[in-house]
Protein backbone atom coordinates (compact mmCIF):
# COMPACT_ATOMS: atom_id res chain seq x y z
CA UNK A 1 0.00 0.00 0.00
CA UNK A 2 0.91 3.31 -0.48
CA UNK A 3 1.76 5.59 2.39
CA UNK A 4 -0.66 8.60 1.39
CA UNK A 5 -1.91 11.43 3.33
CA UNK A 6 -4.70 13.25 1.97
CA UNK A 7 -4.73 16.50 3.83
CA UNK A 8 -5.41 18.94 1.41
CA UNK A 9 -9.45 19.00 -0.28
CA UNK A 10 -8.13 18.52 -3.66
CA UNK A 11 -6.98 14.95 -2.31
CA UNK A 12 -9.82 14.26 -0.36
CA UNK A 13 -12.31 11.56 -1.56
CA UNK A 14 -15.46 13.01 0.11
CA UNK A 15 -18.77 14.68 -1.21
CA UNK A 16 -17.94 17.80 -2.86
CA UNK A 17 -20.92 19.62 -1.86
CA UNK A 18 -19.79 19.14 2.22
CA UNK A 19 -16.20 20.62 0.73
CA UNK A 20 -17.66 23.46 -0.54
CA UNK A 21 -19.79 24.27 2.87
CA UNK A 22 -16.15 23.65 4.91
CA UNK A 23 -14.80 25.89 2.33
CA UNK A 24 -17.26 28.61 2.51
CA UNK A 25 -16.94 28.91 6.43
CA UNK A 26 -13.92 29.65 5.85
CA UNK A 27 -14.11 32.07 3.51
CA UNK A 28 -16.68 33.97 5.10
CA UNK A 29 -15.03 33.66 8.99
CA UNK A 30 -17.94 31.94 10.09
CA UNK A 31 -16.55 28.96 11.62
CA UNK A 32 -19.22 26.84 14.19
CA UNK A 33 -16.68 26.50 17.11
CA UNK A 34 -18.61 22.83 17.53
CA UNK A 35 -19.16 20.67 14.25
CA UNK A 36 -20.68 17.11 14.26
CA UNK A 37 -19.96 15.51 10.96
CA UNK A 38 -21.99 12.69 10.38
CA UNK A 39 -22.06 10.01 8.10
CA UNK A 40 -21.77 6.16 7.32
CA UNK A 41 -18.34 4.66 8.08
CA UNK A 42 -16.25 4.59 5.14
CA UNK A 43 -17.77 8.13 4.44
CA UNK A 44 -14.43 9.74 4.49
CA UNK A 45 -15.09 12.00 7.56
CA UNK A 46 -11.30 11.74 9.19
CA UNK A 47 -9.50 13.06 6.10
CA UNK A 48 -12.22 15.99 5.74
CA UNK A 49 -11.82 17.09 8.93
CA UNK A 50 -8.35 16.86 8.82
CA UNK A 51 -8.17 18.75 5.26
CA UNK A 52 -10.62 21.40 7.32
CA UNK A 53 -7.95 22.22 9.79
CA UNK A 54 -5.28 22.18 7.55
CA UNK A 55 -7.12 25.13 5.87
CA UNK A 56 -8.06 26.73 9.26
CA UNK A 57 -4.49 26.34 10.36
CA UNK A 58 -2.56 27.37 6.96
CA UNK A 59 -0.13 30.75 7.15
CA UNK A 60 -0.50 31.30 3.48
CA UNK A 61 -4.39 29.46 2.25
CA UNK A 62 -6.15 29.90 -0.86
CA UNK A 63 -9.86 30.54 -1.23
CA UNK A 64 -10.29 26.84 -1.36
CA UNK A 65 -7.75 24.91 0.32
CA UNK A 66 -4.50 25.20 2.49
CA UNK A 67 -0.92 25.64 0.67
CA UNK A 68 0.81 22.53 1.50
CA UNK A 69 4.48 23.95 2.04
CA UNK A 70 4.08 26.85 5.05
CA UNK A 71 5.47 25.58 8.21
CA UNK A 72 2.27 25.34 9.61
CA UNK A 73 0.77 22.58 6.85
CA UNK A 74 4.06 20.81 7.23
CA UNK A 75 3.70 20.50 10.88
CA UNK A 76 -0.19 19.26 10.35
CA UNK A 77 0.92 16.70 7.70
CA UNK A 78 3.56 15.23 10.10
CA UNK A 79 0.69 15.52 12.93
CA UNK A 80 3.29 17.50 15.21
CA UNK A 81 1.48 20.60 14.81
CA UNK A 82 1.01 22.06 18.74
CA UNK A 83 -2.50 23.20 17.69
CA UNK A 84 -4.29 20.31 16.48
CA UNK A 85 -5.47 17.32 18.73
CA UNK A 86 -7.19 14.35 17.90
CA UNK A 87 -9.36 11.74 20.46
CA UNK A 88 -10.20 8.04 19.89
CA UNK A 89 -11.68 5.58 21.50
CA UNK A 90 -8.73 3.30 23.29
CA UNK A 91 -9.01 0.08 25.09
CA UNK A 92 -8.19 0.95 28.65
CA UNK A 93 -5.42 -0.90 30.44
CA UNK A 94 -3.81 -0.79 33.66
CA UNK A 95 -1.20 -3.64 32.75
CA UNK A 96 -0.44 -1.39 29.03
CA UNK A 97 -0.48 2.20 31.11
CA UNK A 98 -3.62 3.31 28.33
CA UNK A 99 -5.85 5.47 29.63
CA UNK A 100 -6.40 7.98 26.97
CA UNK A 101 -5.28 8.79 22.99
CA UNK A 102 -1.77 10.05 24.10
CA UNK A 103 -0.99 6.50 25.09
CA UNK A 104 -1.57 5.35 21.92
CA UNK A 105 -0.29 7.95 19.57
CA UNK A 106 1.93 6.67 17.87
CA UNK A 107 -0.44 3.80 16.40
CA UNK A 108 -2.60 6.38 15.86
CA UNK A 109 -0.34 8.62 13.80
CA UNK A 110 0.98 5.61 11.70
CA UNK A 111 -2.33 4.55 10.76
CA UNK A 112 -3.88 7.38 9.55
CA UNK A 113 -0.51 8.49 7.82
CA UNK A 114 -0.47 4.62 6.14
CA UNK A 115 -4.24 3.84 5.55
CA UNK A 116 -6.41 7.69 6.24
CA UNK A 117 -9.73 5.63 5.76
CA UNK A 118 -10.04 2.73 7.88
CA UNK A 119 -13.18 2.23 10.77
CA UNK A 120 -12.69 0.73 14.30
CA UNK A 121 -12.07 -2.76 13.50
CA UNK A 122 -8.91 -1.51 11.37
CA UNK A 123 -7.95 0.86 13.95
CA UNK A 124 -8.20 -2.23 16.75
CA UNK A 125 -6.48 -4.43 14.64
CA UNK A 126 -3.81 -1.80 14.70
CA UNK A 127 -4.27 -1.91 18.63
CA UNK A 128 -3.71 -5.74 18.88
CA UNK A 129 -6.94 -5.37 20.45
CA UNK A 130 -9.48 -7.42 18.28
CA UNK A 131 -12.94 -7.91 19.99
CA UNK A 132 -12.46 -5.81 23.30
CA UNK A 133 -14.46 -2.69 23.39
CA UNK A 134 -12.83 0.49 23.34
CA UNK A 135 -13.79 4.08 24.60
CA UNK A 136 -13.52 7.98 25.30
CA UNK A 137 -13.07 7.68 28.89
CA UNK A 138 -13.40 10.44 31.56
CA UNK A 139 -9.23 10.57 31.66
CA UNK A 140 -9.63 11.47 28.07
CA UNK A 141 -11.75 14.61 29.10
CA UNK A 142 -9.32 15.88 31.10
CA UNK A 143 -6.69 15.81 29.01
CA UNK A 144 -9.02 17.09 26.58
CA UNK A 145 -9.62 20.16 29.00
CA UNK A 146 -5.73 20.67 29.98
CA UNK A 147 -4.93 20.96 26.00
CA UNK A 148 -7.64 23.38 25.41
CA UNK A 149 -6.94 26.14 28.38
CA UNK A 150 -3.17 26.34 26.81
CA UNK A 151 -2.93 29.85 24.35
CA UNK A 152 -2.31 28.44 20.71
CA UNK A 153 0.95 28.10 19.43
CA UNK A 154 -0.44 29.36 16.10
CA UNK A 155 -2.73 32.47 17.21
CA UNK A 156 -5.23 31.69 14.97
CA UNK A 157 -6.85 28.17 15.97
CA UNK A 158 -6.84 25.23 18.39
CA UNK A 159 -8.61 22.46 17.03
CA UNK A 160 -10.03 19.18 18.45
CA UNK A 161 -10.80 16.09 16.05
CA UNK A 162 -13.03 13.65 18.28
CA UNK A 163 -13.23 10.72 16.24
CA UNK A 164 -16.03 8.19 16.96
CA UNK A 165 -17.52 10.72 20.07
CA UNK A 166 -20.14 7.75 20.04
CA UNK A 167 -17.94 6.01 22.37
CA UNK A 168 -17.81 8.30 25.08
CA UNK A 169 -19.10 6.83 28.42
CA UNK A 170 -21.22 9.15 30.54
CA UNK A 171 -19.09 10.66 32.64
CA UNK A 172 -16.50 11.74 29.29
CA UNK A 173 -19.59 12.73 27.39
CA UNK A 174 -20.83 14.91 30.72
CA UNK A 175 -17.42 16.40 30.42
CA UNK A 176 -17.53 17.29 26.61
CA UNK A 177 -21.65 18.75 27.18
CA UNK A 178 -19.81 21.50 29.49
CA UNK A 179 -16.62 22.16 27.20
CA UNK A 180 -19.33 22.60 24.42
CA UNK A 181 -21.47 24.88 26.24
CA UNK A 182 -18.24 27.04 27.65
CA UNK A 183 -15.62 27.02 24.94
CA UNK A 184 -11.90 28.36 25.59
CA UNK A 185 -11.27 30.90 23.18
CA UNK A 186 -10.41 29.83 19.50
CA UNK A 187 -11.31 26.54 19.80
CA UNK A 188 -13.21 24.44 17.44
CA UNK A 189 -14.53 21.02 18.03
CA UNK A 190 -14.97 18.54 15.09
CA UNK A 191 -16.50 15.42 16.18
CA UNK A 192 -17.08 12.60 13.67
CA UNK A 193 -19.77 10.17 14.13
CA UNK A 194 -21.31 7.64 12.75
CA UNK A 195 -24.22 7.13 14.52
CA UNK A 196 -26.16 9.83 16.17
CA UNK A 197 -28.06 7.72 18.56
CA UNK A 198 -25.54 7.43 20.80
CA UNK A 199 -24.83 10.13 21.64
CA UNK A 200 -26.56 12.61 24.48
CA UNK A 201 -29.09 15.18 22.49
CA UNK A 202 -27.53 17.85 24.85
CA UNK A 203 -24.68 17.56 23.26
CA UNK A 204 -26.23 17.21 19.30
CA UNK A 205 -28.12 20.55 20.34
CA UNK A 206 -25.51 22.21 20.92
CA UNK A 207 -23.08 21.49 17.32
CA UNK A 208 -23.93 22.45 14.06
CA UNK A 209 -24.75 19.36 12.74
CA UNK A 210 -23.07 18.37 8.75
CA UNK A 211 -24.43 14.97 7.19
CA UNK A 212 -21.24 13.46 5.24
CA UNK A 213 -23.11 11.14 2.65
CA UNK A 214 -21.64 8.30 0.75
CA UNK A 215 -19.23 8.46 -1.60
CA UNK A 216 -19.50 8.53 -4.98
CA UNK A 217 -18.72 5.58 -6.55
CA UNK A 218 -16.60 7.10 -9.27
CA UNK A 219 -14.55 8.79 -6.41
CA UNK A 220 -13.97 5.33 -4.76
CA UNK A 221 -12.85 3.74 -8.43
CA UNK A 222 -10.18 6.47 -8.82
CA UNK A 223 -8.89 6.00 -5.43
CA UNK A 224 -8.51 2.38 -5.76
CA UNK A 225 -6.44 2.26 -8.94
CA UNK A 226 -4.23 5.18 -7.71
CA UNK A 227 -3.10 4.27 -4.28
CA UNK A 228 -4.24 0.48 -4.31
CA UNK A 229 -2.43 -0.94 -7.50
CA UNK A 230 -5.55 -2.07 -9.24
CA UNK A 231 -6.49 -2.44 -12.89
CA UNK A 232 -9.23 0.07 -13.52
CA UNK A 233 -12.07 -2.67 -14.36
CA UNK A 234 -11.43 -3.93 -10.62
CA UNK A 235 -11.49 -0.63 -9.54
CA UNK A 236 -15.12 0.38 -10.91
CA UNK A 237 -16.64 -3.59 -9.81
CA UNK A 238 -15.15 -2.95 -6.59
CA UNK A 239 -16.43 0.99 -5.97
CA UNK A 240 -19.81 -0.35 -7.25
CA UNK A 241 -20.10 -2.81 -4.93
CA UNK A 242 -19.31 -0.80 -2.05
CA UNK A 243 -22.23 1.69 -1.78
CA UNK A 244 -20.32 4.38 -0.88
CA UNK A 245 -18.09 3.11 1.61
CA UNK A 246 -14.37 3.47 1.16
CA UNK A 247 -13.19 1.41 3.67
CA UNK A 248 -15.47 -1.74 2.44
CA UNK A 249 -14.37 -1.11 -1.06
CA UNK A 250 -10.39 -1.11 0.66
CA UNK A 251 -11.06 -4.19 2.57
CA UNK A 252 -12.22 -6.07 -0.22
CA UNK A 253 -9.28 -4.99 -2.51
CA UNK A 254 -7.19 -6.40 0.81
CA UNK A 255 -9.17 -9.23 0.53
CA UNK A 256 -8.77 -10.17 -2.83
CA UNK A 257 -4.89 -10.56 -2.32
CA UNK A 258 -5.91 -13.21 0.51
CA UNK A 259 -7.82 -14.83 -2.56
CA UNK A 260 -6.05 -18.07 -1.80
CA UNK A 261 -6.51 -18.28 2.19
CA UNK A 262 -10.35 -17.86 0.94
CA UNK A 263 -10.74 -20.21 -1.51
CA UNK A 264 -8.89 -22.95 0.21
CA UNK A 265 -10.52 -22.48 3.28
CA UNK A 266 -13.85 -22.81 1.02
CA UNK A 267 -13.54 -25.50 -0.22
CA UNK A 268 -12.24 -27.69 2.93
CA UNK A 269 -16.07 -26.14 4.20
CA UNK A 270 -17.93 -27.73 1.72
CA UNK A 271 -16.10 -30.85 1.69
CA UNK A 272 -16.25 -31.40 5.64
CA UNK A 273 -20.30 -30.12 5.33
CA UNK A 274 -20.60 -32.79 2.05
CA UNK A 275 -19.01 -35.72 4.31
CA UNK A 276 -20.51 -34.48 7.71
CA UNK A 277 -16.89 -35.26 9.16
CA UNK A 278 -17.25 -34.51 12.58
CA UNK A 279 -13.17 -33.68 13.33
CA UNK A 280 -13.04 -31.60 9.87
CA UNK A 281 -15.70 -29.44 10.60
CA UNK A 282 -14.39 -28.68 13.64
CA UNK A 283 -10.69 -28.35 12.03
CA UNK A 284 -11.91 -25.87 9.82
CA UNK A 285 -13.99 -23.94 12.49
CA UNK A 286 -11.19 -23.10 14.13
CA UNK A 287 -9.16 -21.80 11.12
CA UNK A 288 -11.72 -19.86 10.02
CA UNK A 289 -11.75 -18.37 13.89
CA UNK A 290 -8.45 -17.48 14.22
CA UNK A 291 -8.64 -15.53 11.71
CA UNK A 292 -8.76 -11.43 12.32
CA UNK A 293 -12.18 -10.11 12.35
CA UNK A 294 -11.86 -8.38 8.92
CA UNK A 295 -10.84 -11.49 7.03
CA UNK A 296 -13.57 -13.60 8.80
CA UNK A 297 -15.88 -11.04 7.18
CA UNK A 298 -14.21 -10.99 3.80
CA UNK A 299 -14.39 -14.97 4.24
CA UNK A 300 -17.98 -14.38 4.80
CA UNK A 301 -18.37 -12.18 1.98
CA UNK A 302 -16.27 -14.56 -0.63
CA UNK A 303 -18.56 -17.41 0.70
CA UNK A 304 -21.57 -15.64 -0.60
CA UNK A 305 -19.77 -14.72 -3.32
CA UNK A 306 -19.29 -18.49 -4.64
CA UNK A 307 -23.33 -18.82 -3.60
CA UNK A 308 -24.11 -16.36 -6.10
CA UNK A 309 -21.94 -17.66 -9.00
CA UNK A 310 -22.93 -21.39 -8.21
CA UNK A 311 -26.70 -19.95 -8.98
CA UNK A 312 -25.75 -18.76 -12.30
CA UNK A 313 -23.59 -21.43 -13.19
CA UNK A 314 -26.70 -23.94 -12.64
CA UNK A 315 -29.47 -21.26 -13.94
CA UNK A 316 -27.99 -18.93 -16.51
CA UNK A 317 -25.55 -21.62 -17.92
CA UNK A 318 -22.02 -19.66 -17.19
CA UNK A 319 -22.99 -16.38 -18.48
CA UNK A 320 -22.01 -13.42 -16.47
CA UNK A 321 -19.61 -15.12 -14.18
CA UNK A 322 -17.13 -13.99 -12.01
CA UNK A 323 -14.46 -16.15 -11.40
CA UNK A 324 -10.92 -17.33 -11.79
CA UNK A 325 -10.32 -20.32 -13.48
CA UNK A 326 -9.18 -22.54 -10.28
CA UNK A 327 -12.47 -21.31 -9.31
CA UNK A 328 -14.34 -22.24 -12.55
CA UNK A 329 -13.28 -25.70 -11.96
CA UNK A 330 -13.99 -26.24 -8.63
CA UNK A 331 -17.37 -24.87 -9.46
CA UNK A 332 -18.25 -27.38 -12.17
CA UNK A 333 -17.95 -30.08 -9.33
CA UNK A 334 -19.81 -27.87 -6.66
CA UNK A 335 -22.44 -25.84 -8.39
CA UNK A 336 -25.29 -28.58 -8.50
CA UNK A 337 -25.45 -28.37 -4.77
CA UNK A 338 -26.39 -24.93 -4.57
CA UNK A 339 -30.07 -24.48 -5.81
CA UNK A 340 -33.32 -23.43 -5.12
CA UNK A 341 -33.44 -25.59 -2.73
CA UNK A 342 -31.16 -24.69 -0.21
CA UNK A 343 -29.97 -20.87 -1.58
CA UNK A 344 -32.05 -18.63 0.41
CA UNK A 345 -30.90 -20.36 3.52
CA UNK A 346 -27.05 -20.47 2.67
CA UNK A 347 -27.35 -16.75 2.27
CA UNK A 348 -29.30 -16.23 5.19
CA UNK A 349 -26.95 -18.01 7.48
CA UNK A 350 -23.51 -16.22 6.03
CA UNK A 351 -25.62 -12.83 6.36
CA UNK A 352 -26.37 -13.57 9.84
CA UNK A 353 -22.65 -14.73 10.70
CA UNK A 354 -21.14 -11.74 8.65
CA UNK A 355 -24.18 -9.79 11.07
CA UNK A 356 -22.93 -11.14 14.44
CA UNK A 357 -18.93 -11.24 13.43
CA UNK A 358 -19.73 -7.29 13.41
CA UNK A 359 -20.85 -7.03 16.79
CA UNK A 360 -18.53 -9.19 17.95
CA UNK A 361 -19.98 -12.27 18.64
CA UNK A 362 -17.29 -15.31 19.67
CA UNK A 363 -15.88 -16.43 16.48
CA UNK A 364 -15.49 -19.89 17.74
CA UNK A 365 -18.78 -20.40 18.90
CA UNK A 366 -20.06 -18.60 16.10
CA UNK A 367 -18.47 -20.68 13.31
CA UNK A 368 -18.82 -24.25 14.91
CA UNK A 369 -22.80 -23.56 14.34
CA UNK A 370 -22.48 -22.04 11.00
CA UNK A 371 -20.37 -25.61 9.70
CA UNK A 372 -23.08 -27.49 11.63
CA UNK A 373 -26.18 -25.75 9.81
CA UNK A 374 -24.27 -26.46 6.93
CA UNK A 375 -24.20 -30.13 7.14
CA UNK A 376 -27.92 -30.40 6.20
CA UNK A 377 -28.43 -27.21 3.75
CA UNK A 378 -25.58 -28.70 1.44
CA UNK A 379 -27.36 -32.30 1.38
CA UNK A 380 -30.50 -29.98 0.91
CA UNK A 381 -29.53 -29.11 -2.42
CA UNK A 382 -28.66 -33.06 -3.53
Amino acid sequence: MLNFTPLLFKEVISNERVIKLLQKEVKNDRVSHAQMLVGPEGSGKLPLAVAFAQLLLCDEPSPKDACGTCPSCQKVEAFTHPDLHFVYPVVLSKADHVSSSDDVREQWTELIRQQPYFNLDTWLEKLDSVGKNPIIGVEESRHIMKKLSLKSYSDKYKIMIIWLPERMNAQAANKMLKLLEEPPEKTIFLLLCDNTEQILPTILSRTQIINVPPIQTEKIAKYLAKNHGVDKGVAESVAALSHGNVVEAINTIQGDKDYHLYFDLFKKLMRAAYTANPIELMDVSDEVAALNREKQKNFIKYGLHIFRESIMMNYLKGELLNLKNEEHEFLQKFARFINNQNISQLTDEFNNAFYHIERNANAKILFSDLVIKLTKLIRKGV
